[in-house]
């Protein structure tokens, strides 16, 4: 989604880590449902499934954090490389799955590219993207105290009228305004480099666990006492706290610049954009259903499964690199 050449690689480790969480958060629902019964009958397996959540619902977050922490810089080869890679995956999914199930109907590939263009989180993303340069501006010409009351101010209504609220503005935290408050957040990171930001790595990788337990504290209580309904949210103050300490924590690693870390979180979003086409997402549930209902040792078949759904994706990408450099690249030189 943006240039990696030259970053400190630490960051771009995180988000190498957020698109596989967000493998991992899509495979959750082939694993049962919590409820009070399943507490009951198989107490460590529900808990499981509970840390996983808390541990995976920082996925989306932390990804907007990074672009917050470096900033969108309105630049028509980044936005064409983003627009790129989206339609190009949008366009092969269905016509490399037409071609692995020998089934093509032109009317499936338009309705499959149709219902792939308008997945929440490529919308929302887009519309940051074309905003930014008005949040930009606001960010910089904010002191520091005026960008964090900013935010606090937009949290507390976010927690009140978007989380608690569920108010369709904020749809769950899959909506440019969420979006928006953690590209807010992420830019005040970037200008506080001193205080509790400046904690070791450990101290935030704490903050990050401790948060999940609570959690799953939180959850459990709500199963004990027949709310059925998760906790987790994408705009849950707890949820962001968790991914702000993720973040935090992934910033104070001293990792320097790694060519190929920086050369997989490249394609890092290829991974949401070929598991989620509508096309190849009902085979990615199959194969995780079919895994977890298979094999008593599940989730260790299911890692690796998600590890080469990863590296297949990246690969791929790489494809689609050399494409863009030939194509839409070399007509922008002109």
């Amino acid at each position: 989604m943006s240039r990696t050449q030259g970053r400190s690689s630490n960051i771009e480790l995180l988000r190498i880590v957020s698109m596989f969480l967000v493998l991992m958060i899509h495979y959750i629902p082939s694993r049962p449902v919590p409820t009070g019964e399943t507490l009951v009958h198989d107490t460590l397996g529900t808990l499981f499934t509970l840390e996983l959540r808390s541990i995976c619902f920082v996925c989306v977050n932390c990804f907007i954090l990074i672009s917050g922490y470096f900033g969108i810089r309105w630049r028509l080869k980044s936005f064409a490389n983003l627009l790129f890679q989206i339609f190009f995956w949008v366009i092969v999914c269905p016509l490399a799955m037409a071609a692995i199930t020998g089934s093509f109907e032109l009317g499936g590939l338009l309705r499959a590219f149709y219902n792939g263009s308008t997945r929440w989180f490529i919308e929302a993303y887009i519309g940051l993207y074309v905003i930014a340069p008005v949040l930009n501006s606001f960010i910089e010409k904010s002191t520091r105290r005026e960008l964090g009351l900013f935010i606090l101010a937009f949290y507390l209504f976010g927690t009140v009228w978007g989380y608690v609220g569920q108010a369709v503005d904020f749809n769950r935290g899959m909506s440019v305004i969420s979006l928006m408050g953690l590209y807010f957040i992420g830019a005040y990171l970037r200008e506080n480099q001193e205080g509790v930001f400046a904690r070791p790595a450990w101290f935030h990788l704490a903050v990050y666990l401790v948060t999940g337990f609570v959690m799953v504290g939180i959850a459990v209580a709500g199963l004990k006492a027949g709310i059925s309904k998760s906790p987790h949210s994408l705009i849950n103050p707890l949820i962001i706290l968790e991914s702000v300490a993720l973040f935090l924590f992934f910033k104070q690693l001293n990792l320097g610049s790694i060519a190929w870390i920086n050369s997989v979180a490249a394609s890092a979003f290829a991974v949401y954009l070929i598991h989620m086409d509508s096309t190849v997402n009902p085979y990615y549930k199959a194969a995780c259903d079919y895994i977890e209902a298979h094999y008593s040792l599940s989730f260790l078949y299911t890692l690796a499964f998600l590890i080469g759904v990863f590296v297949v994706s990246v690969l791929a990408d790489k494809v689609r690199i050399v494409v863009y450099r030939l194509t839409v690249q070399r007509w922008l030189k002109l």
